[in-house]
């Protein structure tokens, strides 16, 4: 009887070791099924998104000052020109003519000034003759005054000759002045990326987009930047100097890297609402054939991208008061002991995947991220496990740390 005693004792000891152990293990085989991951040190870079176009930084649009026919196109589309070379001739006739006629209005001016030169003389000399003889009362006063009108008269004579020398030497000027116009030159350095005009057309004095207004388009093709449109709503948390990814259209997973370099103080109108230019600097890209006009999008980076403590976004909970719709309370679920623990955070700045913590979590805690449905049943205490993972997703995990 003593020895069953002895072994009814020694099973009761076990059993009340055993069953903690038991039960929790029990429990921990039944737990919820979550997905974990760790709390770390992220950069955390919240971003602006908006939208605009390429544009080259160095671009002229040639327009003709006359109105003439193009006799001749020096240049193609695509070539390389240097600032002052010739690129297009109109035709000169209409003004060779106008100088021509200008010279010999000029020669007729010059002849008449010589002429009344030497009548004016002549008349001088009369006059002063005149003076003595009226003096000398050899002559009466009518006659006296004869003279000296006709002095006079000489003097304006030859005014109006010289004004008239000067206003054809003005308008020669400006006839040499506008043949020179007809010589079409490169205003800068760089490549022909436009040129709608053809030998034979008319081209005119215009800006409009009639035909004939626009003879080429010269660009500095290795120096590109961004201007973006900024919804109103977003333009305050812009400054200049913030870092910028762009995506052209024809590149869409290449990142042009830049910084905004000038934001419009004048907003303009997108539809219902209104919107700023904000022009981005960008590095240069060799080997991309970036052009002018075409669509981009572009993260405007808000921060510095320094690292600090985060959890993945979809990890933080937001639940509203219900006394006060303006106030909210925001936590996470954090795993301690295979059990959740609701954590409340106080949250800092956020991207499209980490949100920042500045208080409630550490680095090295475990967090609940999902599934959503399963977070929202979540219970204090509850027991949880790590969602089973399967091989391919296991492989694709190890590829990326290799990475």
């Amino acid at each position: 009887m003593k020895f069953n005693k002895k072994w009814l004792a020694a099973a009761i000891v076990v059993a009340v070791i055993a069953l903690p152990i038991i039960i929790g293990k029990s429990k921990g085989e039944s737990g919820l099924e979550v997905d974990i991951s760790d709390v770390t040190a992220h950069e955390i870079r919240p971003t602006i998104l908006a939208s605009g176009v390429l544009a080259y930084r160095t671009e002229v649009n040639l327009t003709s000052e006359l109105v003439a026919k193009v006799r001749s196109i020096e240049v193609e589309e695509g070539d390389i020109v240097q600032a002052g070379q010739l690129l297009m001739r109109l035709d000169p006739e209409t003004y060779r003519n106008a100088i021509d006629r200008e010279e010999a209005s000029k020669r007729q001016s010059e002849i008449s000034i010589q002429r009344q030169r030497v009548t004016l003389q002549l008349k001088a000399t009369q006059f002063e003759r005149s003076k003595k003889m009226l003096a000398a009362k050899m002559i009466d006063q009518n006659r006296f005054d004869e003279d000296k009108n006709q002095f006079e008269l000489a003097q304006v004579e030859l005014k109006s000759s010289e004004e008239a020398l000067r206003r054809a030497n003005a308008v020669l000027s400006e006839a040499r002045e506008q043949m020179g116009k007809t010589d079409i030159r490169a205003p800068i350095s760089g490549k022909i990326v436009s040129l709608p005009i053809k030998v034979g057309e008319t081209a005119i004095p215009s800006t409009s987009s009639l035909a004939g207004a626009q003879l080429m388009q010269i660009a500095d093709t290795s120096d590109i930047k961004a201007e973006l449109k900024v919804d109103e709503a977003d333009i305050a948390k812009i400054a200049i100097g913030q870092k910028t990814d762009v995506y052209a259209a024809a590149y869409p997973e290449t990142p042009l890297v830049g910084k905004v370099e000038k934001i419009a103080l004048a907003p303009s109108i997108e539809g219902q609402g209104r919107a700023y230019k904000v022009t981005i600097s960008l590095e240069a890209q060799p080997k991309l054939l970036l052009r002018s006009g075409m669509s981009a999008r572009a993260n405007i980076f808000l921060s510095d991208g320094s690292k600090k403590v985060a959890v993945p976004v979809e990890a933080v909970i937001t639940d509203p008061d219900e006394n006060d719709t303006k106030k909210f309370t925001q936590y996470v679920w954090l795993v301690k002991d295979g059990q959740a623990k609701k954590t409340v955070v106080i949250v800092g700045d956020s991207d499209d995947s980490w949100q920042a913590i500045s208080k409630g979590v550490k680095q090295g805690d475990k967090v609940i991220i999902g599934p959503a449905k399963t977070v929202r049943q979540l219970q204090e205490n509850a027991y949880v496990k790590q969602k089973a993972k399967d091989d391919k997703a296991d492989a694709d995990s190890g590829a990326d740390e290799e990475k």
